[in-house]
């Protein structure tokens, strides 16, 4: 017991369940005698990890069954707890206005309204006016000025935050329990009664083209938006919500006020509280925003089409210090049977930089192959869930010199995807599945995590998944319905390519395209 005691005491002060209680869910009876020698050394221990003290004193052939039996273990406990918490509730009035709600009873709460409205129901003329919009509903309204409303939220504590994306734009406030009542009112002034004058929006738009120039230096952005306008391009989709130069600069305050009157509709609105005392959302939906109809005055927003190609988007400027690189092929929508499983998949890819102590150590073969040379300084596998489509794919950064190391890191790259399809075992699975799970699950531990998540459940699936549900469908993911998603969504897919800085010595599409079909590289 000498060396297991070395190892617990550099386990920590971890404080788990009684070791007693836990232990004979895990315990088979190959071990005999010795098992009670075992128990009882741990259960004088109060410092323990029950799983860390299982998989040190189990090895050989016993190792897989106490893992199996330990993961199954922590999924039920997992559910046991989400069981506990209360279930989301899903409201429509009579317009077709929905209301989500969760009251947990804590001190605080989040309401937010989210809106089907973003670029992908833009315009070339009008691109970048979803965005103009939000940004001129803080500037107040005609109860309120933009001083008198700063000075209202302040006075109770609460705060505006609000943001535009290609698909929907929402409003989210967050003040204490006892100011919801308040807090509504607010977000309805300022959503039907904003203040589009001639005079605030010059203002903004000066604001705006400021901020259109600065983001041209965040590469990052640079490189998606190229990626979309290079997958979706001939489509709405395509378009970035920060709109262009052009478009911005002949905004009026006319369009602002009819893209009110064509998207701000009821059926294209959801409303979500968390916190306490929120039960009564739905009530107050129902007062501020019962009467708001949807009668278009000239037409339906329509999201077009949606179309993905298969080509490449290379921006060239020796002056930015690396090469930037986005290679993905379409995924699929937010609420498609396997838009988790690519979650998964895209989580067991990982993301690594150079900032990272971990290399040839790393727990990621990925890492372990690419991090130690390739001019590598960063990598990120990431997974984006439209409505009805979505990108699947690495984005990482490189010193660009090279054109062989640039390669070089989307062929391991693609063995790991191959890898994916083929290979992947239950234990790499099941290390995927669970940090997946705690990622998904930390974002949701405030009321603001939870108020954005149920406002995407409905307006994407047009229903709410409570914690339950995402629980029990994390936790079906197995390794064949990775190697399965992999293979019907990446496998010999035509993919989308952009880059930008060094672009040099980006790959040869006609490389990249065949590496997604004969994966002996």
């Amino acid at each position: 017991m000498k060396f297991v005691d070395e190892r617990l005491n550099a386990c920590g002060p971890i404080v788990s369940p009684q070791v007693s209680e836990l232990f004979p869910i895990f315990v088979p009876e190959t071990l005999g005698n010795n098992w009670r020698k075992i128990r009882e050394h741990f259960e004088n221990r109060t410092r323990v990890s029950v799983d860390m003290a299982l998989r040190l004193v189990v090895g050989g052939s016993l190792r897989p069954i106490f893992n199996n039996q330990i993961r199954n273990a922590s999924a039920l406990s997992a559910k046991q707890v989400l069981e506990q918490q209360p279930a989301p509730e899903l409201t429509t009035l009579k317009n077709g206005f929905r209301v989500v709600t969760e009251e947990n009873g804590r001190e605080t709460a989040t309401v937010g309204v989210f809106i089907e409205t973003g670029s992908r129901f833009e315009t070339e003329a009008n691109n970048g006016v979803a965005h103009f919009l939000e940004r001129l509903i803080h500037r107040g309204t005609a109860k309120r000025t933009g001083a008198a409303l700063t000075n209202e939220l302040e006075q109770i504590g609460a705060k505006l935050q609000s943001r535009t994306g290609r698909n929907f734009t929402y409003f989210l406030v967050q003040s204490a329990s006892g100011d919801v009542e308040k807090v509504v009112d607010i977000l309805a002034d300022v959503l039907r009664n904003s203040k589009l004058d001639a005079a605030s929006v010059e203002e903004e738009r000066k604001i705006l083209l400021a901020e259109l120039e600065e983001s041209d230096n965040l590469y990052r952005d640079v490189c998606f938006n190229y990626l979309h306008s290079a997958a979706y391009q001939g489509t709405n989709l395509a378009r970035s919500w920060l709109g262009t130069t052009d478009s911005i600069k002949k905004i009026s305050a006319q369009q602002l006020k009819e893209w009110v009157e064509d998207n701000y509709k009821a059926t294209r609105m959801v409303m979500t509280g968390v916190g306490g005392n929120v039960s009564q959302v739905s009530r107050l939906a129902e007062k501020y925003f019962g009467d708001l109809d949807n009668v278009y005055p000239r037409k339906v927003p329509d999201p077009d089409g949606i179309r993905f190609t298969g080509s490449e988007f290379l921006y060239r400027n020796d002056y930015i210090p690396n090469m930037h690189a986005c290679i993905a092929v379409e995924g699929v929508g937010y609420g498609h049977h396997d838009a988790l499983a690519l979650q998964v998949a895209s989580q067991f890819v990982g993301q690594w930089d150079v900032t990272h102590a971990l290399t040839r150590t790393a727990p990621s073969r990925l890492v372990q192959k690419i991090s130690h040379d390739h001019g590598l300084k960063y990598f990120e596998n990431f997974n984006i869930n439209y409505k009805d489509t979505g990108l699947w794919g690495i984005y990482y950064i490189s010193d660009g010199k090279d054109l062989n190391e640039t390669y070089g890191v989307m062929k391991s790259v693609q063995r790991e995807w191959k890898h994916l399809a083929s290979a992947i075992s239950d234990d790499e699975t099941a290390m995927a599945r669970n940090q997946f799970r705690t990622n998904f699950f930390t974002k949701l531990e405030s009321n603001t995590g939870r108020a954005k998540f149920y406002g995407r459940e409905a307006l994407y699936t047009d229903g709410v998944r409570s914690l339950v549900d995402m629980e029990d469908q994390i936790s079906r993911i197995d390794h064949t319905t990775l190697r399965e998603a992999i293979s019907r969504h990446v496998y010999d897919r035509d993919i989308a390519t952009a880059g930008v800085g060094h672009t040099e010595a980006f790959p040869p599409y006609t490389f990249l395209r065949y590496g997604m079909s004969w994966w002996r590289l």
